[in-house]
C-alpha cells in the first residue's frame, strides 16, 4: 500500500509526470538554497508586516545571521520541537503572540549550534526557513535521489517507467503517468519495469515477475533515505501493488555520515538489483507452476476435502479457498498449481473493500510460493 497512500493523499501540486519534471522541480530548489550554522538562543522571532500585494500582511519570520526567513509549516514545527514550545498550540494564537511565546522560549532553550538551512526567494521577498536540524545532520539532496532513478531508467534502456494512475477527482476511466512526488520537505520515486494494468508497455502479465522500487527521502529531515525493492505482480490504477515478494529496504539516517553512504552503498545496490539476471524469478515461477495442488496435499482431487485441508494446514478460512479456487480458474483457466491457486487468492484479494483485509489475505497467500522453495 505504500505506493496508493502517496497516490491516494498528493496534492495537483507535488505531481509529476516525468522524471524530467521533477528533476527539474528538485533541482531548481537545490539552487536556491542555502545553509549556514547558528546557536538557537540568538535566533529572533518577530512578526514581519508585507503590503508588497497592497494588502497589509503579517508574517511571522525568524532573523538569525541572515535576512528574514519566513516558517515554512514544517520547520516551523521543527523549531517549535527545538525550543520545547508546543507547535500544535502557538498554531491556534494570533501571529504576534506566536511570536512572544516562541522568541521567549528558543531564548531560554539549551544554547546548541544547529544547521540552518533555507531557500531563497523566487521573487526577491522574504526568504523561507525549510529546516533546522543538528550540525551533525547528514543531508542527501532530493536531487540526487532523483538523479539516481533517472541513471537507472538510462542504464536499463528505459526499461523501467513510471506505471499509470487513475487521475483524481475525473471520470471516465482517465489515467496518466504517476508514481513520481516531491514536496518542500520530500520526494517519493516509484518504479517499474512491467505489470502494470494500465500501460501496454508493461501488459498483465499473469505469468510473469516484474520488477520495481521505491526511492524516498527527504533533505529536511522528514523521513530517512529508503530504497525498497521487490518483485511483484501486477500494479494497479491505484497504485497497489499485487503479490509483492523479496521485498528489501536499505535505509540510510541522516547521520554525518549518510551522504558518503549513499553514494557508496545506494546506488550500488540499485544497480545492482536491476541489472541481476531474471533466472531465479523464472525458476521460482517455474517451480511454482510444477507444484501440483493434489500433490501437495496428497488428495485425490479438488474437492471439498481438499478445501478443508488446504485451509486447516495453510491458515485459510474454507470460503477464502473456495473463492480463490473459483477466481483461478476464472483468471487462469484452472486450478491445478501453486501458482494458479496463489494468483486466485489475489484476485480474491483485490475485490476486498478494507485494506486491512486486502493485505492480510495477500500476506498470507504470499507465503504460499515459498513452499516451492522446498
Amino acid at each position: 500500500m505504500t505506493a496508493h497512500r502517496e497516490w491516494a493523499t498528493r496534492p495537483a501540486d507535488q505531481r509529476f509526470q516525468t522524471l524530467d519534471a521533477l528533476a527539474a522541480n528538485v533541482e531548481a530548489r537545490r539552487n536556491r538554497c542555502f545553509a549556514f550554522n547558528e546557536v538557537i538562543g540568538d535566533l529572533d522571532v518577530k512578526v514581519l508586516s508585507d503590503s508588497s500585494s497592497g494588502t497589509a500582511v503579517d508574517r511571522l519570520v525568524v532573523n538569525g545571521k541572515r535576512a528574514p526567513m519566513e516558517f515554512s509549516h514544517w520547520s516551523f514545527g521543527q523549531t517549535c520541537g527545538l525550543a520545547k514550545a508546543s507547535a500544535s498550540y502557538l498554531r491556534t494564537l494570533p501571529v504576534d503572540l506566536t511570536a512572544k511565546c516562541l522568541d521567549y522560549s528558543i531564548k531560554h532553550a539549551q544554547r546548541e549550534g544547529m544547521k540552518v538551512m533555507a531557500i531563497r526567494s523566487e521573487d526577491g521577498q522574504t526568504n523561507t526557513l525549510q529546516a533546522m536540524t543538528s550540525q551533525t545532520y547528514g543531508r542527501i539532496w532530493d536531487a540526487d535521489v532523483v538523479g539516481a532513478a533517472k541513471r537507472i531508467v538510462e542504464r536499463s534502456g528505459g526499461r523501467f517507467f513510471n506505471p499509470k494512475a487513475y487521475v483524481k477527482g475525473k471520470f471516465g476511466g482517465a489515467t496518466e503517468p504517476s508514481g513520481l512526488y516531491a514536496s518542500d520537505r520530500d520526494v517519493f520515486i516509484f518504479m517499474i519495469d512491467g505489470g502494470s494494468l494500465l500501460d501496454v508497455t508493461g501488459g498483465n502479465g499473469r505469468d510473469q515477475l516484474h520488477r520495481g522500487f521505491f526511492l524516498q527521502n527527504s533533505e529536511v529531515g522528514a523521513r530517512t533515505f529508503t530504497l525498497t525493492t521487490f518483485l511483484h505482480r501486477a500494479t494497479c490504477g491505484n497504485h497497489i501493488v499485487w503479490g509483492a515478494q523479496d521485498v528489501t529496504k536499505l535505509i540510510v539516517r541522516h547521520t554525518s555520515g549518510a551522504p558518503g553512504r549513499f553514494d557508496r552503498e545506494a546506488m550500488p545496490a540499485l544497480l545492482d538489483y536491476v541489472n541481476a539476471s531474471t533466472q531465479p524469478v523464472e525458476d521460482a515461477i517455474r517451480r511454482c507452476r510444477e507444484t501440483s495442488l493434489i500433490k501437495l496435499l496428497n488428495v485425490e482431487k479438488i474437492d471439498d476435502n481438499f478445501v478443508a485441508g488446504f485451509a486447516k494446514r495453510f491458515n485459510f478460512t474454507k470460503g477464502e479457498v473456495r473463492d480463490a479456487i473459483e477466481a483461478a480458474r476464472r483468471e487462469e483457466g484452472d486450478c491445478a498449481s501453486l501458482w494458479d491457486i496463489t494468483n486466485g487468492f489475489t484476485a480474491c484479494a483485490r475485490e476486498y473493500e478494507f485494506a486491512d483485509a486486502r493485505i492480510d489475505l495477500e500476506n498470507r497467500a504470499g507465503k504460499l510460493l515459498d513452499l516451492s522453495k522446498n
